[in-house]
């Protein structure tokens, strides 16, 4: 993890790729779907990106 909000470079490259994987990023930062964002700090992070998994 490197602590910092996700590059629009890097936004707009993983929005490329959308079609073919899912992407999700561990930030506090706004994302617009198709990509997920989940807080570092959530309480059931472990949880919440299972659950995220079963429905990609």
């Amino acid at each position: 993890m490197t602590h910092c909000p996700p590059r629009d470079e890097l936004i707009a490259f993983c929005r490329k790729l959308t079609n073919i994987v899912a992407i999700a990023f561990l930030t506090d930062a706004p994302l617009e779907a198709p990509l997920k964002g989940f807080p570092p700090n959530q309480l059931n992070l472990i949880s919440a990106i299972e659950a995220w998994l079963e429905e990609v």
